[in-house]
């Protein structure tokens, strides 16, 4: 396929796309930190209870994320099938994130139960509508593995500043401002952050394209018969790998996002910390990323990965000793070392995207970015999900109770899952990354392969080089890798 028929990638393309990720990577980071804080305290959810809110509401997604991938690739329109959604979703962006931060008076806990269920699935609904298609595009703006990825790494520059925005704004609405009146400090959250989560669609779509190649192989299956081939996704090698270290990682970052302000709350005996603290370390994933995307582009997305999970399980590790009372320098300093490592692992799996779709293709003879990122997405809520509701439960294990003072057995526990739970995931995520087969090399490889069965120049098998069947095996699972 020839370069000669892309777009050039340049400033405004960058920033336009990138722009996006404004939503990405804000809203699930304040889910994340406050949302179920504000389920127990707030509202007044039983710990256990809280934590299905955001647990069942994924049951949905199970459905609803790797369809909409399915919709999406089939979707036409005079916008293409990826940015008709942009125009779509910027509305219903703010209203089903709106709806989250309303609290009420209720005598009954099964109704309020009731209203966040609907109001997180909603949430997810609109979520999935928009960047299922949003996560597809980098995929379908270009073809060459180093303009890719610096489409990836602008989104995880704005995902990144974005992340820095959430995390601290709110914390001082709710911790500062309105600390007499937590209510209205989460309210405010919910009308300033989906104004400022909703705007940016409109530029993304105004500064985006689908290259036309993008629609050379669209499937041509039944929508039922798409969504219960998806599946195959799972016989390329290199993106159960790739979806192993997102999983981990991720994992990771939500039980440390989760059990921050507990962790500075208990132990510490310093809540007003954690806008500091959560600040310090998003800023620091910012400085650092594009060092990773430097090293990505020479050595590969998974060595970034691998350096990345080395600085969390030295640095998230020496959290436990820090004792009760502990500095704010102390704590900004740790923190910010947890930024340096957090942002590959943070970053990494959304700038492999595009190869994982490569890879599909490859192996199963469809450009279907859309089913591939439904099913990172859905993964992305699913993991979230299920690790809060396992942090409500092991909260409510160690003797939680909201607004009362924390036994030592129970700030032990805190500090041990607090410390040692984001490293052991960590830890197995770097060594999955050590198997990740995809480099600027290989990548080039898979590329020249596809290039030609777009050209309908296939070679044989045999006549492949022995370092491409090689590379072909290792990224498809195996040698003879054909649609």
């Amino acid at each position: 396929m020839a370069q000669s028929s892309e777009r050039k990638i340049n400033f405004k393309s960058l920033v336009s796309y990138g722009i996006g990720d404004l939503y990405g990577g804000g809203s699930f980071l304040i889910i994340s930190t406050l949302f179920l804080f504000f389920l127990t305290d707030v509202v007044g959810l039983r710990p256990a209870l809280a934590g299905l809110v955001v647990f069942g509401g994924k049951f949905w997604d199970a459905v609803s994320d790797p369809l909409m991938g399915c919709i999406s690739d089939r979707t036409k329109s005079k916008y293409g099938r990826r940015r008709l959604y942009f125009l779509i979703g910027i509305v219903p962006v703010f209203i089903s994130f709106f709806l989250l931060w309303i609290s009420f008076k209720s005598g009954s806990e099964f109704l309020l139960f009731l209203y966040y269920f609907f109001a997180y699935v909603l949430f997810c609904t609109v979520y999935t509508m928009v960047m299922v298609p949003y996560s597809s595009l980098p995929a379908e703006m270009s073809l060459d593995y180093k303009e890719r990825t610096r489409l990836s790494g602008a989104r995880m520059i704005f995902s990144q500043l974005s992340s820095i925005i959430s995390g601290v704004v709110p914390g001082m609405l709710v911790n500062n401002l309105y600390k007499d009146n937590p209510r209205m400090g989460f309210l405010l959250v919910g009308i300033i952050f989906g104004l400022f989560y909703a705007m940016p669609w409109y530029f993304v779509f105004k500064g985006t394209w689908e290259l036309p190649e993008a629609e050379q192989n669209m499937p041509s299956s039944s929508l039922r018969k798409a969504f219960s081939d998806m599946r195959t996704l799972f016989r390329v090698r290199s993106f159960r790998i790739h979806i192993g270290m997102y999983i981990l990682g991720y994992s990771a970052l939500d039980v440390l996002s989760a059990l921050f302000v507990y962790y500075l709350t208990h132990h510490i005996g310093a809540r007003g910390y954690y806008t500091a603290c959560l600040g310090t370390m998003l800023i620091s994933q910012l400085i650092v990323l594009p060092l990773y995307l430097f090293i990505a582009n020479r050595l590969g997305k998974g060595k970034a990965y691998m350096i990345g999970a080395a600085i969390v399980v030295v640095i998230g590790s020496l959290f436990y000793g820090i004792p009760a009372g502990a500095s704010l320098s102390t704590l900004m300093l740790l923190s910010a070392g947890l930024g340096f490592g957090l942002s590959a692992i943070v970053a990494m799996p959304w700038v492999m995207l595009p190869e994982s779709a490569d890879a599909d293709e490859l192996v199963n003879g469809l450009q279907r970015a859309g089913s591939v990122a439904g099913s990172f997405t859905l993964i992305r809520k699913l993991v979230q999900a299920l690790v809060l509701w396992l942090v409500g439960i092991l909260l409510a294990a160690i003797g939680y109770t909201a607004n009362t003072q924390a036994s030592p057995e129970t700030i032990q526990g805190i500090r041990l899952f607090f410390s040692f739970g984001p490293t052991t995931l960590v830890l197995l995520g770097g060594a999955l990354a050590l198997l990740y087969p995809i480099t600027p090399k290989t990548n080039a490889i898979m590329r020249t392969e596809l290039t030609k069965r777009h050209e309908g120049t296939t070679a044989p098998q045999e006549m492949l080089s022995q370092e491409a069947r090689s590379a072909l095996a290792k990224i498809g699972g195996h040698v003879d890798a054909q649609p």
